[in-house]
């Protein structure tokens, strides 16, 4: 009787191994699509701004995490597009413990940014990037001031 009970205890430990590597395995591929989800939204946004030209202002909506998860969007920028890899949004998060990101290529334009206390839209020190922390607020205005794409808080 108990070399039965071991056989079906091994059987079911066995199963639920297999059961949670496959739900960890769906848990990284949602994180995932919901990532591109946001980059390219946001990149879709940008665009649109290029787009309608100046005097464009859009107020656009943030998801404050990926799936319980924070997350941070990088938008390259420089005033010369030519010195700086340009257009680019990526979205950045760690999953299952280790760092994850996504990009998705949108207008290579002029860029500009308008931070606040709260930090929620600042510039990344030493480099041409835009940061967004999303977890400090979940609205962004995205204008085009005269051909240049400006980002800040709503």
């Amino acid at each position: 009787m108990l070399a039965y009970a071991a056989f079906f205890f091994a059987v079911f430990v066995a199963a639920v191994a297999v059961f949670l590597q496959v739900q960890g395995q769906e848990l990284t591929r949602a994180e995932n699509a919901y990532a591109q989800e946001i980059a390219y939204g946001f990149a879709d946004s940008i665009h649109t701004a290029f787009v309608a030209g100046p005097g464009f202002v859009e107020s656009v909506g943030m998801p404050r995490d990926i799936l319980g998860k924070r997350y941070l969007l990088f938008v390259s920028m420089s005033a010369d597009a030519s010195a700086q890899e340009t257009g680019l949004v990526y979205v950045n998060w760690e999953s299952s413990g280790k760092n994850a990101s996504f990009s998705a290529p949108t207008e290579t334009a002029s860029y500009a940014y308008a931070g606040g206390a709260d930090g929620m839209v600042t510039v990344q020190p030493g480099s041409n990037y835009i940061v967004i922390d999303p977890s400090k607020g979940s609205v962004l205005n995205i204008s085009n001031v005269d051909g240049t794409i400006k980002i800040e808080k709503g």
